[in-house]
């Protein structure tokens, strides 16, 4: 089964759908009336993956240093309110 990519006329809405030989795809809103849009494709490298591997460590550093900021005033704000 084939999985296409749609975009609903009536509603706007894009979404995926497995399509079985003759079924019509179906929006959520009800509507038949779609419109098929490109199907993306995945590539995997070494590259694309060192490259997704590093985008994901600086999110990691940027949250870890962001709660360790957090944390820092929570405990100021803290030892303020008892001295």
């Amino acid at each position: 089964m084939p999985l296409f990519d749609f975009r609903c006329r009536q509603c706007g809405r894009e979404f995926e759908a497995l399509v079985r030989t003759g079924q019509p795809a179906i929006c959520s809103c009800g509507c038949s009336d779609l419109e098929q849009l490109p199907s993306g494709f995945a590539v995997s490298s070494s590259a694309s993956r060192k490259a997704n591997l590093d985008a994901v460590r600086q999110k990691g550093a940027k949250a870890r240093k962001e709660k360790l900021q957090a944390d820092h005033g929570y405990m100021e704000k803290h030892i303020r309110d008892e001295h």
